[in-house]
């Protein structure tokens, strides 16, 4: 009987330690930045600069903008891995159809400055809404907010907070919280989850129309999150599942690129 209680005492001490564990290094779990050094040179074609932009509070966010030839700018947020060194590439998609393109690093990627918050996320992105609209001279008619995995909920906040002329997102989830809790039930991540990206909760603020794309294999965000998401949203909206693509590897479909290509020169006009 003693044995007996002392296991179920340390079961219970396991299990809130890996409560604790969980929501001391959540950051380290949802987030994998990259750093880049100071002086990293990109490699760039003649049509794209760096750009470091401004934040409301003061931290220095790392972009690459690429000119067109059109009046429209792509403004993209990536996903959780990785730094613009290994997202730069992405550009590829917009800028041979004439589009203006900007990317970023959230804080705490790459060059940019300051510590990963969800909150910070936003700032990010208010900053890089604002240079477009103050530094470059676009208008919000003229700006489609494009937001990869993670940042689905970047893009989402952006756009209920700023009427533009689309919105496209890319292996989106309802909100982190729901994705979490399909993962790890066990860690109770309603309780202890500190980045939560409600974006089944924001879309129906968004006034924008909204093309979504998922992999059918998706097995980090199940397509069961747009779905959820297109079912949600009463706006002008479309829809593709592509078949056979998994969480990675969405752009390697022609599919895909026929899609864009076909959205960006009608859907959104």
């Amino acid at each position: 009987m003693i044995l007996l209680r002392n296991l179920v005492y340390i079961a219970i001490a396991v299990y809130v330690l890996a409560l604790l564990a969980a929501f001391v290094f959540q950051r380290k779990l949802i987030f994998h930045p990259g750093g880049l050094p100071k002086d990293f040179q990109f490699s760039l074609e003649d049509n794209a600069n760096e750009v470091f932009l401004k934040t409301a509070d003061g931290e220095t966010i790392n972009g690459l903008f690429y000119a067109g030839n059109r009046k429209d700018v792509v403004l993209y947020f990536h996903g959780n891995a990785g730094d613009l060194s290994s997202w730069q590439s992405v550009a590829v998609d917009f800028t041979p159809l004439g589009y203006n393109f900007l990317i970023v690093d959230y804080r705490g990627y790459g060059k940019s400055s300051g510590t990963i918050s969800e909150d910070g996320l936003y700032t990010d992105a208010e900053a890089t809404y604002q240079y477009l609209i103050q530094e470059k001279g676009f208008s919000p008619g003229n700006i489609i907010i494009y937001g990869r995995s993670i940042g689905t909920g970047v893009a989402v906040e952006l756009a209920r907070r700023h009427q533009t002329k689309g919105l496209i997102l890319e292996a989106a989830y309802s909100s982190l919280t729901k994705l979490a809790n399909e993962k790890l039930p066990f860690l109770l991540p309603s309780i202890i989850l500190r980045y939560r990206f409600n974006n089944i909760e924001k879309i129906n603020s968004v006034k924008s129309p909204i093309l979504f794309f998922h992999g059918s294999e998706d097995a980090l965000i199940p397509v069961s999150h747009t779905e959820e998401l297109f079912k949600a949203f009463t706006g002008k909206k479309e829809k593709m599942v592509l078949q056979g693509a998994d969480h990675n590897n969405i752009g390697s479909h022609l599919e895909y690129h026929h899609t864009l290509k076909r959205t960006l020169d009608a859907f959104f006009q």
